[in-house]
């Protein structure tokens, strides 16, 4: 079970969980959203993860945050409540603030640098997006309709997830390469006289 579209506050989580969450569900991918401190912690107190993947950290909604460090902190609350509940987070080592708080949990880091999973030879067609995953020594190509620098990066996030979830490389491959984009945003469709339009 995945949240849908932008349902990512503890109302739309709480709509999905009472609605669409069932007996057999084995996985629920919560999206988080935060525009305070205290709200992934909020979001956290309904989904309670086992699991946390934080994607990226910078300067966004510093209205409401005030300053980086709060961003920073309120993100790590999911790594917090995940920590308690001796979970893994799954953290994104290209983005330098992530990166220095690491080492605070037991952790899985992904990304192009010198991670636990290396997205390496990230490479673009009129197809789609080629990335070589390197998981601990364990090495496979995955291919997606997706298109972007972060979605190689989501990409990995996943399949260093999808790994310890005791999914194979085949069925990982197989996974991506159905991924469709959101609508919008970067996708790849067909176009006039045979040329390749990125609706953007």
């Amino acid at each position: 079970l995945v949240t849908p579209e932008n349902y990512n506050t503890p109302m739309g989580i709480v709509i999905t969980v009472r609605r669409d969450l069932k007996p057999q569900t084995e996985i629920f991918v919560c999206e988080m959203g935060a525009k305070r401190k205290g709200d992934i912690k909020e979001d956290c107190k309904i989904a309670n993860p086992d699991l946390g993947v934080i994607t990226s950290i910078g300067p966004q909604h510093l209205d409401t945050f005030g300053n980086i460090e709060t961003v920073v902190s309120t993100k790590f609350e999911l790594a917090d409540w995940v920590k308690q509940k001796n979970g893994k987070m799954y953290l994104n080592g290209d983005n330098e603030y992530i990166k220095a708080k690491a080492g605070e949990y037991t952790s899985v880091t992904y990304g192009t640098s010198n991670c636990d999973c290396k997205a390496a030879d990230i490479a673009y067609s009129p197809k789609g997006l080629t990335v070589t995953i390197d998981y601990k020594g364990e090495e496979f190509k995955v291919t997606s309709h997706l298109l972007g620098y972060h979605n190689a990066l989501n990409i990995a996030a996943a399949v260093s997830v999808a790994l310890d979830l005791g999914l194979t490389a085949e069925e990982i491959a197989f996974a991506v390469s159905k991924l469709k984009p959101t609508e919008h945003r970067l996708e790849l469709k067909s176009y006039i006289n045979g040329s390749t339009l990125i609706d953007d």
